[in-house]
């Protein structure tokens, strides 16, 4: 896939805080005490890579992936696993609507985000990468972020609606599809039958700039890849 958006995040460890466990349980305080721990993942992305090489050899026995972080946090709650490697807002956002949580202050990597298309589509790539620069340079795409990191990062969507995102609905350049696993807040979110994140608007606007309509698949993660491949999408968002 090809790389062009300088979206940075940071990947974190998401786990109970030590007031969770018992008197016997240790708090997760460094990135060494988990070599040893049950971890998890959402299945197919970069944090479950990292936990693998983590684990190394015991991988196969401690660490459990899953295709919703909804269900990985569920299990964080049974304590079924010590933590979830996952990204950084993302897992502020559960930190801030499921009690019992902290993330540990030392990150385990730093990841850029891309878009994926399918393998020589060029046309699309450079039409994609060309609006992108434009929302960048007016200053769309920080307004987008800045809209997220506030009140929706602290557990308010109220005032995101899906209706108020401009998907161009009937443009006359046809329709843009969007492949995405909308459970990824604040990135992508589904709300009643409609869509809002980060990435939405991103491609809500790209899709303006080319006139086209935005068109979202909500689909697991690790069957994007394949969708885009056998031309299901057009492209994959980042998530």
């Amino acid at each position: 896939m090809k790389k062009f958006l300088a979206c940075f995040t940071v990947l974190f460890i998401l786990a109970f805080c030590a007031c969770s466990f018992g008197a016997e349980e240790v708090k997760l305080k460094s990135i060494s005490q988990l070599k040893t721990e049950r971890l998890a993942a959402q299945r197919g992305t970069v944090g479950q890579f990292i936990a693998e090489d983590l684990l190394g050899d015991n991988k196969g026995k401690l660490l459990t992936t899953y295709e919703k972080y909804t269900d990985a946090v569920a299990a964080l709650r049974q304590k079924k696993i010590r933590a979830i490697v996952m990204d950084e807002m993302p897992a502020k956002r559960f930190l801030n609507s499921v009690e019992g949580l902290a993330i540990m202050d030392e990150p385990l990597s730093e990841e850029n985000y891309a878009i994926g298309f399918r393998k020589g589509n060029t046309e699309l790539l450079d039409q994609v990468n060309k609006a992108l620069a434009e929302i960048k340079a007016d200053g769309t795409l920080d307004k987008i972020f800045e809209k997220y990191y506030g009140t929706f990062l602290a557990g308010d969507t109220s005032s995101i609606k899906p209706e108020d995102i401009d998907f161009n609905k009937g443009a006359k350049g046809g329709k843009l599809v969007v492949g995405t696993e909308a459970g990824f807040a604040p990135y992508e979110l589904k709300v009643g039958s409609g869509f809002i994140g980060i990435d939405v608007e991103m491609c809500a606007a790209i899709a303006k700039k080319l006139d086209r309509e935005l068109v979202i698949e909500n689909m697991n993660f690790d069957a994007l890849p394949m969708a885009v491949q056998q031309i299901k999408l057009i492209l994959s968002a980042p998530a």
